[in-house]
C-alpha cells in the first residue's frame, strides 16, 4: 500500500466513551436521551467499554496512584481559541519541538490503558486500525500517537467533559454551562475533575518523556480562571482568525464529524443555531478573564499571520512568553511547514441571508479584533 493511500485509509471513529468509567458511561442513559436510531452504536461502546475495563481498572488502581503524588509539575503552556481558528495547526507546529509534551490520540480516547503493557497493545492496535487517515472535518491526518485535544480524556472519571456534546449535540448549551462554566458542579466534583487533569498531565509528559506540557483544547478558552486556579504561573497563547471564517469552518467540522459521534439526532439547522451561539459564548467568557493572567503569560496570534510567515510568528511566541530552546527546535518545525504545503482547505459558500446573520451575530468581536468579511468566500444572492 502507498503512503498515501495510508494517509487516507477509511476508518472508523467511535465515541470517546469507550475508554471511560463504566459508571459514567451508564449514566448517560439515565442523565441524557440516546436516539434509538444510535442504539447499535451505543452497545458497540459498552462492549468495547467492558473489554477494556479491566485493564483501565489496574492502571487506576496499581499505576495512577504514582503520577497523582507528582507535585512538581511545570506550569503548562494552554493553546486557546475557537474550534478552527487554527489550534490544531499551531499545536502540531509547536509539538515539534523535543521538549514539548502532550496528549495522545490514543491517550485522549483510553487515558487509563496507557501504561499497562497488555492493555496497551490490544487496544492501541486495535485503534490504529479504526482511526481513519484524515480526519473528516478538515483533511488534518490522524494517528495514536500524535498530538490531541486533552478535553475528550477529563470526561473519563469525572462526569465533566464538554466534548459529550459529541455523542449528544443538543446538550451542547447545557454542556458549556456546565462544564466550562462549572454552573451547578459542587465543588467536591471540580476538585476531582481539577486532579484528574493534572494525572493527565503526569501521564502524558511521562509517555512523551518530557517535562513541559503543551496544552491545545479550545474549551480552555472559556475556563482562564479555572486553569489559573491549578497553574498560577500557567502560559497562554490565544489564536483567533476571522469569526466568518470560523463559523463557517465550525459548521462544516461539526456536519462532518457528528455522524461518527453522535447518539442524539440534530438538525443542520440546530447546528448552526449552537455554532454561533458556542462562538458568542466562548469569546464573551475569554475577553472578560484574558485580563486574570498574569502580565508577560499572554500571547495573541492571528492565524493568518501563522499562514503566511509561521517561523517568524513561533520565533515572537517563543521570545515573548520566555520559552527557550527555539533554535533548537526551528529545524523540526520548517521541516512540518514544508511538509504542509500541498494541504487543502476547504472552500466555503455562504449565502447574502446568512452573512447578514453572522454580521450581526460576531459584529463585537469582528471589530474587536479588527476583521471584516473575508474576500475569500463567494456569496449567493438570495433568490427573490
Amino acid at each position: 500500500m502507498s503512503k498515501e493511500k495510508k494517509q487516507t485509509k477509511k476508518g472508523i471513529l467511535m465515541p470517546p466513551a469507550v475508554g471511560y468509567s463504566f459508571q459514567i458511561l451508564l449514566g448517560f442513559v439515565f442523565k441524557y436521551r440516546i436516539d434509538f436510531r444510535f442504539i447499535f452504536r451505543f452497545i458497540i461502546t459498552v462492549v468495547v467499554n467492558i473489554i477494556n475495563w479491566p485493564f483501565r481498572t489496574y492502571e487506576r488502581l496499581i499505576i495512577n496512584p504514582k503520577y497523582k503524588r507528582q507535585t512538581g509539575i511545570e506550569s503548562p503552556i494552554f493553546i486557546l481559541g475557537h474550534w478552527r481558528s487554527g489550534t490544531t495547526h499551531l499545536h502540531n507546529l509547536l509539538c515539534k519541538d523535543p521538549q514539548m509534551g502532550y496528549t495522545t490520540t490514543y491517550q485522549s480516547v483510553f487515558p487509563d490503558t496507557l501504561f499497562n503493557k497488555l492493555g496497551y497493545f490490544l487496544f492501541e492496535g486495535f485503534a490504529r486500525l479504526l482511526i481513519p487517515g484524515k480526519r473528516a472535518g478538515d483533511n488534518v491526518t490522524l494517528g495514536t500517537e500524535l498530538p490531541q485535544e486533552e478535553e475528550f480524556a477529563l470526561g473519563d472519571k469525572t462526569p465533566i467533559s464538554f466534548y459529550y456534546f459529541w455523542m449528544f449535540p443538543r446538550k451542547i448549551r447545557l454542556f458549556y454551562k456546565r462544564f466550562i462554566r462549572f454552573e451547578g458542579i459542587d465543588n467536591a466534583k471540580k476538585e476531582r475533575w481539577k486532579a484528574n487533569y493534572k494525572l493527565l498531565i503526569a501521564k502524558s509528559l511521562k509517555n512523551t518523556n518530557t517535562e513541559l506540557y503543551l496544552s491545545k483544547n479550545p474549551p480552555n478558552t472559556g475556563r482562564v480562571k479555572l486553569l489559573l486556579e491549578m497553574f498560577p504561573n500557567a502560559r497562554f497563547i490565544n489564536i483567533h482568525r476571522n469569526p466568518i471564517e470560523v463559523f463557517l469552518s465550525t459548521e462544516n467540522f461539526f456536519k462532518k464529524m457528528l455522524p461518527h459521534l453522535q447518539l442524539q439526532n440534530i438538525s443542520q439547522k440546530e447546528i448552526n443555531k449552537e455554532v454561533i451561539h458556542l462562538y458568542e459564548q466562548i469569546m464573551t467568557d475569554y475577553f472578560q478573564q484574558k485580563s486574570l493572567i498574569p502580565e508577560g503569560n499572554l500571547v495573541e496570534v492571528r492565524y493568518e499571520d501563522l499562514e503566511k510567515n509561521p517561523m517568524s510568528l513561533l520565533k515572537r511566541v517563543y521570545s515573548e512568553l520566555d520559552i527557550s530552546g527555539f533554535e533548537s527546535a526551528e529545524h523540526g518545525i520548517q521541516d512540518y511547514v514544508n511538509s504542509m504545503k500541498s494541504y487543502k482547505k476547504n472552500n466555503h459558500i455562504l449565502s447574502k441571508k446568512q452573512l447578514d446573520i453572522l454580521i450581526e451575530a460576531f459584529d463585537f468581536t469582528m471589530k474587536k479584533l479588527n476583521y471584516s468579511v473575508p474576500l475569500n468566500i463567494d456569496i449567493l444572492e438570495d433568490e427573490v
